[in-house]
C-alpha cells in the first residue's frame, strides 16, 4: 500500500511539473517582453540571415535574422545598421507565421538584392557596426539590446573577415530622413571633429545643402 502510495506521489509531482513547464511556455509565448519572449532563442534554429548586397558601397540597410520558434513561428530582428557613421540607427523584433516573414523579405527585396550569411560575418558587422559608432560617441538604438538577443549563441569571433567602418578610413555622414536640420548638423560637427565628412540635405522645394 505504502509503494502504492508513492507511486502515486510521484505520477502527481511529474504531472504538476508539467503543467508548471506548460504554464510557463504560455507565459513566454504571450509575453511582450522580449527579455522573456526570447529565453532559450540561442537553442532557436536560424533560418537565415539577410544583409543588402551593396551595404560596403551605400553605407546603410536593413540586416535581418530569423530564427525557428519551438511553435514554428518565425522570430525576426532587423537591423538598421550604417557602417559609415552612425551603426545601429534602429531595431525591431517580430514573431511572425512563415508566409508572414516570407513577405516581409520579398519586400525589402524590392529596395534592393539581400545576400545570405554565415551567422558569425552577420553578428561580427552588427557588433562592428555599433562599437564604431559608439566609438564616436554615437549610441545604438535603444531596442538593440533587445534584438540582439536573437544573436545569443552565435560568436563573431568565429568570422574571419575584417571590416573598416567608415567611408576611405574616416567616420562619413548623411543626413537621413528621420534626422531634424538641428541634430544632423550636432551629428555633423561630432563627425568633423573625428576627422570625418558630412553632408545635411536640407529640405525645401528646390533642395540644396
Amino acid at each position: 500500500m505504502a509503494r502504492h502510495g508513492a507511486r502515486e506521489q510521484k505520477r502527481l509531482a511529474k504531472k504538476k511539473a508539467k503543467r508548471a513547464v506548460e504554464k510557463r511556455d504560455l507565459a513566454r509565448r504571450s509575453s511582450d517582453n522580449p527579455v522573456v519572449r526570447f529565453r532559450d532563442a540561442d537553442r532557436w534554429p536560424i533560418v537565415e540571415l539577410l544583409i543588402p548586397e551593396d551595404i560596403w558601397s551605400q553605407g546603410i540597410g536593413e540586416l535581418v535574422i530569423s530564427r525557428r520558434t519551438p511553435e514554428g513561428m518565425i522570430a525576426i530582428g532587423v537591423f538598421l545598421v550604417d557602417v559609415f557613421c552612425l551603426g545601429v540607427k534602429d531595431a525591431f523584433w517580430r514573431i511572425v507565421s512563415p508566409p508572414e516573414y516570407r513577405t516581409l523579405v520579398e519586400k525589402l527585396e524590392e529596395l534592393g538584392p539581400m545576400n545570405k550569411v554565415a551567422p558569425e560575418y552577420f553578428s561580427k558587422l552588427v557588433h562592428c557596426a555599433a562599437d564604431y559608432a559608439q566609438s564616436l560617441g554615437f549610441p545604438p538604438h535603444r531596442d538593440f539590446r533587445h534584438v540582439r538577443l536573437l544573436l545569443e549563441g552565435i560568436d563573431p569571433s568565429q568570422c574571419t573577415e575584417d571590416f573598416e567602418c567608415g567611408k576611405d578610413g574616416v567616420p562619413y555622414y548623411f543626413r537621413g530622413p528621420n534626422e531634424s536640420i538641428a541634430d544632423a548638423r550636432a551629428i555633423g560637427r561630432r563627425v568633423e571633429a573625428a576627422g570625418g565628412h558630412y553632408v545635411i540635405r536640407v529640405d525645401s522645394p528646390g533642395g540644396g545643402y
